[in-house]
């Protein structure tokens, strides 16, 4: 395996070590460093390369990205962050490019592969001495970027184009636009993957635009074109059209105005002269992806939206049609002579589809003209409303929560699977060849937060600005599911990939997950079950244990959970307490905590969150406990995340499992009908069926106390649960 080394830390001694790999027994032809390894787009570019015999080095800001796990990438850096420190970052690439030259005259490559493509084009004389830069000219790249460029270039040039207006938020006047006729698209000039664009249906609502606008940057406001949206992608040799892809989205996610979900390409033909055009009076060298707008009407011509100077989202679309891109690309920046003799045509027809995106267009379209879906429509449109903002782990949260309600409709489950099952075959960026690690590259997120100390801009959490509200929801109903309704507590901040896995294996196992925390209480009369979820260590004065210096305890949830815990007792309402969660139940009820599991050496656990969740560790379960009626085994094999363990046992409450250690990994109690807990995380092991039993069996017990109710309750809880 190869060493995953910050740049920071390479000594030009430093070996580089390969993975085996096909490529290792055919000629080496040159080695290629590829940008933004964290992505898909990444991951095509690689793959193209390594096909044709070049070396690849993957570079990204964080670590264990899609291009560290991929068998066709021989080694990974990371480098500083590009948009918060970019001469720092371009020092590391300078540092990395000399430490990976070849020693030979073989063909040596940079390919940034997003945004950064303008960065490098812009600083092509700092580096091309060194190594040469696959991407345009800077001076092409600023005739049509950013998107005003764009407007201006075109119009100069008799360029077909929407009609367009350049807005200027800090001299914006309303009167200036009072006989332009609405609807419009407004749009900021640099923002990508359509953030920020908007449908402007009056005058006043492109006020409140502008108004939440950045006063700094231009806004486009252009003419609202019929038709389809229509990508092609292209490689040009100094203006010249090498080839090109067309494609359409058959499928977008959200629907109405989102990103490709399942393409197909079509006949370039209609967008040939606007494209040929536009490359020769930008004398463009290197690839791009060309938007256009089209009504089907050969009589009227196709309309220029924009031009990204980069690689663009559907480069596996575009590749498997047909035209090697990336390959292209690495030979006109090598001055590699291009066989023409090969083929440049595309495959009129293909069809491919975006992982993750086309599961949720389809689950989307399907529950649209799903009756019951209307119990969950506040749900759906706030997944859509963030989904198209980017915000990428709420959107998920909405869906989870939009199909506990409408997965509950037979009719929907069947069309679903049929809609799912018309799909499946159609290829992906993981579908293309043997290479089943690269689905590991999510956890570059976790990579983002020890490095950064944040999520990466993908995944970031966000809730709306302050000039940002989200849509209006559909009035709230009562409750029409035979889903029993499952709160999850946690801590107001953070543990967001914890909580998402845990609302997963809840959903996965028939329930309807529900967030408790002491902002966010509910009625108990709401509740089917209740899930003590994992987080900081229980503040041990509640079991007269010694406080760590320094420690940010949760005092909140721990007096929280102490409410829910004894009105579930009192109420009989089934607990599953998981890590922390199981800790706390049994310090409720007089039990006490060790913080100090050192003394147990004959076990070493690992010190750091992600060695701890991959960690395994076997424990031995009691005959006759719950958890050995419900695995029908003896032993299993658990992570291990916790830092503290249970002492000695709560009033009420026995241990059915144990580490060879002695150290107690279940608990259940004895007078309640389902109180249990587990010491290891079930949700991180949601691959293995005994762990899917586990909420399966929680949520069949919180099913049988299920009664019908109005979930919009007027009774409310303060920071617990309500007593009785």
């Amino acid at each position: 395996m190869s060493n995953r080394m910050d740049v920071h830390t390479l000594s030009p001694e430093a070996e580089m070590t390969s993975k085996p790999s096909p490529a290792d027994e055919r000629a080496i032809k040159g080695r290629a460093i590829v940008t933004y390894g964290r992505s898909l787009i990444s991951l095509v570019i690689a793959r193209s390369l390594h096909e044709r015999g070049i070396e690849v080095i993957g570079a990204d800001d964080v670590g264990m990205t899609v291009l560290s796990f991929s068998k066709h990438v021989k080694d990974t850096f990371i480098h500083a962050s590009l948009e918060k420190d970019e001469d720092e970052a371009l020092n590391d690439f300078e540092e990395a490019v000399r430490k990976y030259a070849p020693e030979d005259d073989r063909p040596y490559v940079l390919i940034p592969a997003f945004r950064d493509a303008k960065l490098f084009a812009k600083h092509r004389n700092r580096f091309e001495p060194l190594i040469q830069i696959a991407a345009p000219e800077i001076e092409s790249i600023s005739k049509i970027d950013p998107k005003d460029a764009l407007a201006e270039f075109a119009q100069k040039h008799d360029l077909d184009i929407p009609e367009t207006h350049i807005i200027q938020p800090e001299d914006f006047n309303a009167d200036d636009y009072a006989s332009v006729d609405f609807p419009r698209i407004a749009k900021p000039v640099d923002g990508v993957g359509g953030r920020g664009v908007e449908k402007i249906a009056s005058l006043e609502k492109l006020k409140d635009y502008v108004d939440a606008a950045d006063p700094s940057s231009p806004i486009l406001l252009q003419e609202l074109v019929e038709g389809e949206d229509y990508c092609v992608s292209v490689v040009a040799n100094k203006g010249e059209l090498l080839g090109a892809v067309t494609y359409h989205n058959l499928r977008q996610f959200p629907n109405d105005a989102g990103a490709g979900a399942i393409r197909e390409t079509v006949d370039e033909t209609p967008f040939l002269e606007s494209t040929r055009k536009l490359l020769e009076l930008s004398n463009w060298h290197g690839v791009a992806e060309i938007d256009f707008r089209w009504n089907g009407d050969p009589d009227t011509p196709p309309k220029i939206i924009e031009i990204n100077p980069r690689y663009w989202a559907g480069l596996f679309h575009s590749t498997a049609s047909g035209i090697d891109f990336p390959w292209l690309a690495f030979a006109l920046a090598a001055d590699i002579e291009i066989d023409r003799s090969e083929d440049m045509s595309a495959e009129i027809g293909f069809k491919s589809k975006t992982p993750g995106a086309w599961l949720l267009s389809i689950a989307e379209e399907t529950a649209s003209s799903d009756e019951h879906l209307k119990q969950s429509g506040r749900a759906w449109v706030r997944m859509k409303y963030h989904a198209s903002r980017g915000h990428i782990l709420k959107a998920t949260s909405h869906f989870l929560k939009s199909a506990g309600h409408s997965a509950a409709t037979p009719g929907m489950l069947s069309t679903l699977q049929k809609e799912v099952a018309r799909h499946d075959d159609l290829p992906s960026e993981f579908s293309a060849d043997d290479d089943p690690a690269v689905g590991l590259g999510i956890l570059f997120a976790l990579s983002s937060l020890a490095r950064h100390g944040e999520l990466p801009p993908e995944l970031k959490f966000e809730a709306p600005g302050k000039d940002e509200e989200e849509p209006a929801q559909p009035e709230r109903k009562p409750r029409k599911t035979d889903r029993p309704v499952i709160g999850i507590t946690k801590p107001e901040k953070g543990d967001f990939l914890a909580y998402l896995a845990m609302k997963l294996a809840v959903w996965l196992a028939g329930g309807s997950p529900v967030k408790i925390t002491s902002s966010a209480p509910r009625d108990p009369r709401s509740i089917d079950g209740l899930l003590f979820g994992g987080g900081s260590d229980v503040y041990p004065e509640h079991y007269q244990g010694q406080i760590k210096p320094g420690y940010q305890y949760d005092h909140a949830r721990d007096a929280l959970e102490e409410s829910w815990a004894k009105t579930a007792l009192r109420q009989n309402i089934p607990v599953l307490g998981v890590c922390r969660g199981m800790q706390m139940l049994n310090v409720l009820q007089g039990g006490t905590l060790s913080s100090d599991l050192s003394k147990y050496d004959d076990i070493k656990y690992p010190m750091t969150f992600l060695k701890r969740l991959f960690f395994r560790k076997s424990i031995a379960i009691k005959p006759d406990s719950w958890l050995a009626r419900i695995t029908g085994k003896n032993l299993l094999s658990v992570n291990s995340i916790h830092t503290q363990a249970i002492q000695t046992l709560g009033n009420g409450f026995t241990a059915s499992a144990h580490e060879i250690n002695g150290l107690i990994q279940s608990i259940e109690h004895k007078d309640a009908d389902f109180m249990v807990g587990v010491q290891f995380h079930p949700e991180f092991l949601i691959h293995k069926r005994f762990a899917r039993e586990i909420f399966k069996q929680f949520i069949g017990h919180a099913r049988n106390r299920m009664a019908p109710r109005d979930e919009k309750s007027e009774t409310r809880v303060v920071g617990g649960a309500l007593a009785d």
